[in-house]
């Protein structure tokens, strides 16, 4: 008689998986396991063999009304509330910086990354700084000659481009890093420079904590786009277009009046508080830390208020602060935009997306469910 349980690495070798993707899958509550201990005293896992199987099956048919199960490198996700970009934790990256984390989530080295571009023209109208983004990545689309090249090399430079040519198109500043230009086209008159070096700090930790999320809608509808062999250019612009609404990068604009109205009333919001609640983590999200803690050197009034709200919201409605909430007391603690969440947001998020589609291009067109009759 057939045993009614597999060990991890004959559950791994069963899904054609490798034992991190196989603990991922656990983390992520696409399979169940069950901890018990070994003769040794060592904590050992097993599985059921019919869940194991059924997900075998599930995986070997892309097209029976869902999609497959997407193995990625690019993001290390738990739901206990770790994050990692290709190994490294998010607060290591934080202190690498923007830059040199965008490279680490392409995979390519930061001697081969340009962070300066022109600007491709003047956005007409009086656009929205997301929507500068989204033009300018249209615009250096229609200038380049090799936009249907697909290759590696070609795909990291237009996302390094991307991130280059739109900031300067935001700020119209060429030098100093994009959390730099940012914090000095944002600044308000007089500049106090001690000031403004600690809101570009805090902007390097809120883009570099955003480059990626593992699959979120707009990574998806990015990968979606590389598996019909779309240019590299429309890639990103896919998942730009998925990330525009109010449920991710334009989430922080609602915590950010939240977070004024607690300031300036004390009084928690009713349930679903803005900035508050992940789909994913159960527990707090990592990314809040580390970017209230930069935070915390512009602003250590807002930065407490921010601390006391969540232990409010905690207190009556047993949620976390998500990362909208960390960018809305970034926005009052130095005074940004009312919109200045989203750009960051749309900003950090181009590198993720072109590490994305490079993982799908090989794939072909696999992410196509179909509909329930």
């Amino acid at each position: 008689m057939r045993a009614s349980w597999m060990t991890s690495e004959q559950a791994a070798e069963a899904l054609g998986v490798r034992l991190s993707t196989l603990y991922a899958y656990v983390s992520r509550g696409v399979i169940a396991r069950e901890v018990s201990t070994g003769p040794e005293g060592q904590r050992v896992s097993r599985f059921r063999r019919d869940d194991v199987l059924a997900l075998a099956r599930a995986r070997s048919r892309p097209r029976a009304g869902a999609l497959p199960l997407i193995e990625s490198e690019v993001t290390q996700l738990d739901a206990s509330g770790r994050l990692a970009f290709r190994g490294v934790d998010v607060a290591d990256c934080a202190a690498w910086g923007f830059e040199r984390t965008a490279c680490h989530v392409l995979g390519m080295s930061d001697a081969d990354a340009t962070w300066r571009a022109e600007a491709e023209g003047t956005v007409p109208g009086d656009p929205a700084g997301a929507d500068v983004v989204r033009w300018t990545v249209m615009r250096w689309a229609a200038r380049d000659r090799e936009r249907t090249c697909l290759e590696p090399g070609h795909c990291r430079e237009v996302a390094v481009t991307a991130v280059a040519a739109s900031t300067t198109a935001l700020t119209g500043l060429r030098d100093g890093t994009v959390a730099e230009r940012l914090a000095r086209a944002w600044a308000p008159e007089p500049v106090d420079d001690a000031r403004l070096a600690g809101v570009g700090r805090a902007l390097d930790a809120a883009l570099t904590v955003l480059v990626d999320h593992e699959l979120t809608a707009s990574t998806l509808a990015a990968r979606t786009a590389a598996g019909v062999g779309a240019d590299p250019w429309m890639v990103l612009l896919t998942g730009l277009a998925a990330m525009s609404g109010r449920a991710q990068a334009g989430a922080s604009r609602a915590a950010t009046r939240a977070l004024r109205a607690w300031i300036a009333t004390r009084t928690v919001p009713d349930a679903p508080v803005p900035g508050f609640g992940h789909k994913v983590y159960v527990g707090p999200d990592p990314r809040v830390a580390v970017l209230l803690d930069r935070v915390a050197d512009v602003s250590p009034d807002v930065a407490d208020a921010a601390d006391d709200l969540a232990v409010r919201v905690a207190r009556e409605h047993s949620v976390h602060p998500n990362v909208d909430a960390a960018l809305a007391a970034l926005t009052v603690a130095a005074d940004l935009p009312a919109d200045a969440g989203e750009v960051v947001f749309t900003l950090a998020r181009i590198p993720g997306l072109m590490a994305h589609a490079l993982e799908e291009y090989p794939n072909g067109l696999r992410l196509r469910p179909r509909a329930l009759a």
